[in-house]
């Protein structure tokens, strides 16, 4: 192989009859593509016919003018899709203006959605205040002022209005400072019953002072009798202590017969004269007075006192119940 080209090739004789059978093949190949090119040419050769030029002349002006048509409906499309473009920007713009549009109105909703409900509970609120009070007024209007301020009752041998005694025994020394604040809350009573009923009393006016009340004498103006004592430990006697004890008795009998006036079935239980009072059922009587008395004759006639002012708050609490 090597002797028959110019080229050197060192092959072995297996390997040069493969190479020229390869190279048979694609020569074969060739010249079958070569025979079907002359085949072809020939074909057209023989069948070649008049080309109508007139014919192409008009389809080419149709496809231009197609193709004119074609152009000006793209550019209005391009102009509808411009005007859509822009339409969408806009639209897009809106729904944005709508979106914060509708968060404010979320906000502002949501805080009408408090205040509502924070009036609803002040509203709630005032409601059950409301109830509360008309509760409380129906509770006040079938509740009896003086019954509910004063309150009159006994403990042991003493007498007591609003739980201050009024007396004192040698073996419950009171302390004056208790008996001087009953004599107040008593004096307050009976001149609180004297104004509800327009009584004006004789001789006498009642000055409530607390622990240091008084009876003020109407025909001498700068005498004032003391409804209060200082005695200390022992029993003692004071003159314008005992007077103003009589003038309260005397008042409290003018209040006694002004009620008889227009009730002739109202009677005390006890009698009370000229600073005594009287036991209907011993017959016998005590003094309001402590000079030449004892403390339990004092602290009995005290106790008596303070039933017959009961009985009184009671008509009294019973006329003006609704008034």
């Amino acid at each position: 192989m090597s002797g028959q080209s110019d080229v050197d090739h060192p092959l072995c004789e297996e390997c040069t009859d493969t190479l020229l059978d390869q190279l048979d093949q694609q020569l074969k190949i060739t010249e079958d593509e070569c025979k079907d090119y002359r085949d072809f040419l020939d074909t057209i050769g023989s069948s070649q016919e008049e080309v109508d030029e007139a014919s192409l002349d008009e389809e080419v002006k149709q496809l231009k003018a197609e193709e004119s048509a074609l152009l000006q409906q793209l550019d209005s499309i391009e102009t509808e899709h411009a005007q859509i473009t822009d339409q969408l920007h806009k639209e897009k713009d809106e729904s944005k203006r709508l979106d914060e549009e509708e968060e404010k109105y979320y906000k502002e909703y949501n805080e009408y959605k408090r205040q509502l409900l924070e009036f609803e509970d002040s509203q709630r609120s005032v409601d059950n205040q409301l109830k509360y009070a008309q509760a409380q007024l129906d509770k006040l209007k079938k509740t009896n002022v003086f019954n509910a301020t004063f309150h009159i009752w006994h403990s042991g041998h003493f007498g007591t209005i609003n739980n201050f005694r009024l007396g004192r025994l040698p073996s419950v020394p009171v302390e004056w400072n208790e008996i001087n604040a009953a004599w107040g809350q008593t004096v307050l009573l009976l001149n609180a019953l004297a104004n509800k009923m327009n009584l004006k009393f004789e001789r006498y006016r009642l000055v409530p002072y607390g622990n240091y009340s008084y009876v003020e004498s109407l025909t001498d103006k700068s005498k004032e009798l003391p409804l209060y004592g200082s005695g200390g430990i022992r029993f003692f006697w004071d003159k314008g202590f005992d007077q103003a004890m009589v003038a309260f008795l005397d008042c409290l009998q003018q209040f006694k017969e002004e009620v008889e006036k227009g009730d002739t079935g109202f009677c005390l239980p006890y009698k009370m004269d000229k600073g005594k009072i009287e036991d209907s059922g011993s017959g016998q009587s005590y003094s309001v007075k402590i000079q030449f008395n004892s403390e339990e004759q004092w602290t009995k006639a005290l106790k008596f006192m303070l039933t017959n002012l009961k009985w009184g708050l009671a008509w009294v609490s019973s006329q003006f119940a609704n008034k």
